[in-house]
């Protein structure tokens, strides 16, 4: 028995030491709507902490079914990255290192609405995107007693390109209103499709 000991001691001072923990990534995002032409910060932490590590970070576009790397950023202090994505869609985004990758983000995107006023009763909506929205319609509204009414239902024309992928769908039109009543126009979710949010205008005057 006493030799039983020391064996089962020298036993466990030879055995390999336990394998250390796989390194894993963290990602988050804000914000995580943006306008179209805006810009959201991707952030996370590398769980090794050292600092000069490349990270991949990876896109999946709406309409996708695979990630692709889009940007690399490199650990700081702590293991920290970041990076300033730039959708001009819906996107899930991931960060990846060797072997480790992050959960993923959605950004969600949203078109940018505008309603110009060109004259009395004369009107121009565009909708800037990555797609054209030619032949959906955006809602003009005013306010009346403190609620938005729909006044018209304004069908989008013209598509241009300005700077790939960047696309202006636009439309003029006319309705008889008095001058100075509040007025906005809205790009309903069933218009937006699946890979844009709704969107509105700013308000302006008639």
């Amino acid at each position: 028995m006493r030799k039983t000991i020391p064996i089962l001691l020298l036993a466990a001072m030879c055995a390999a030491p336990a394998a250390a923990a796989p390194p894993t990534v963290t990602l988050k995002a804000a914000p995580t709507v943006v306008a179209y032409g805006g810009s959201t910060t991707l952030s996370g932490v590398l769980s090794t902490k050292k600092t000069g590590q490349a990270i991949d970070i990876q896109a999946e576009d709406c309409g996708q079914t695979t990630f692709k790397k889009v940007a690399t950023a490199t650990t700081t202090t702590g293991g920290a990255f970041s990076y300033a994505a730039k959708p001009t869609i819906d996107t899930n985004y991931q960060a990846k290192n060797k072997g480790a990758t992050s959960p993923t983000v959605s950004i969600k995107v949203s078109p940018v609405l505008s309603l110009q006023k060109l004259s009395l009763g004369k009107f121009k909506v565009s909708v800037t995107a990555a797609q054209s929205f030619a032949g959906k319609y955006v809602v003009f509204q005013r306010l009346r007693n403190s609620k938005w009414v729909t006044l018209k239902k304004v069908t989008l024309a013209t598509a241009a390109t300005t700077t790939a992928p960047t696309q202006v769908t636009s439309s003029t039109f006319k309705i008889k209103l008095p001058a100075k009543l509040r007025v906005r126009s809205i790009l309903p979710a069933a218009q937006a499709a699946t890979c844009y949010l709704p969107a509105k205008s700013k308000v302006i005057r008639s």
